[in-house]
């Protein structure tokens, strides 16, 4: 009698049950980080952005505010004068990006991350590059996010524009996953609508995908 035959729906199943668990040994091993550890990590990816010319070049930045162990860019700001940064602000299922001033006014939204109360909104479009947070990432630049969704949204509202407006190529921005070292994976387990990234940046390296804007 042969096996029965893999099912879709036992397949999905497989691919979140896996999602999971990653998701679950990453997060625990971010908590275990002191803040000493933090900040130099923090301090090597901020050294390895600005080394990119893409960043260094770069007029209008999307970068994040870290929690729970996520790699901290925050003074990315401060040594990049000549570039306008912003910080995303969750807005139902979907991701609006608020310019970064000095003074600015945060309050906890979603998923317990600090957010501008106000500022200028800018299109996920008009950025030269999008820094993303992740849970684990991959030799292919695949990235395994919260579980949200809402940077694979931005990018896939930002590739049917494209379609059905056909621009240059680099018309959309480059995208960069944030991580430390640790979180390199043999292979993310991914869904048809995950996001691939351009590159992903940690304490120890920078990792260029085959298939992005980077080369």
């Amino acid at each position: 009698m042969t096996a029965p035959q893999n099912t879709a729906g036992d397949l999905a199943d497989s691919s979140q049950q896996a999602k999971a668990a990653l998701r679950a040994a990453m997060r625990a091993r971010r908590a275990s980080l002191t803040s000493g550890e933090l900040a130099e990590a923090g301090a090597a990816v901020t050294r390895r952005l600005l080394n990119m010319p893409e960043v260094a070049e770069a007029r209008l930045v999307g970068s994040y505010r870290a929690v729970r162990g996520e790699v901290p860019v925050e003074s990315l700001a401060a040594q990049m004068c000549q570039a306008t940064l912003t910080v995303p602000r969750v807005v139902g299922d979907r991701l609006e990006f608020v310019v970064w001033q000095a003074g600015q006014e945060f309050v906890k939204g979603s998923f317990g991350i600090a957010e501008p109360l106000d500022g200028e909104v800018t299109d996920f479009a008009a950025h030269d590059i999008v820094l993303v947070p992740l849970v684990a990432f991959d030799s292919q630049c695949r990235r395994l996010g919260q579980g949200g969704g809402f940077y694979d949204r931005a990018l896939a509202d930002l590739q049917a524009c494209l379609a059905t407006e056909p621009t240059e190529p680099t018309s959309r921005p480059i995208v960069v996953g944030v991580a430390h070292w640790f979180q390199s994976v043999a292979q993310v387990p991914v869904e048809p609508w995950d996001v691939t990234l351009d590159a992903v940046v940690t304490d120890r390296e920078l990792l260029i995908s085959q298939k992005g804007l980077l080369r």
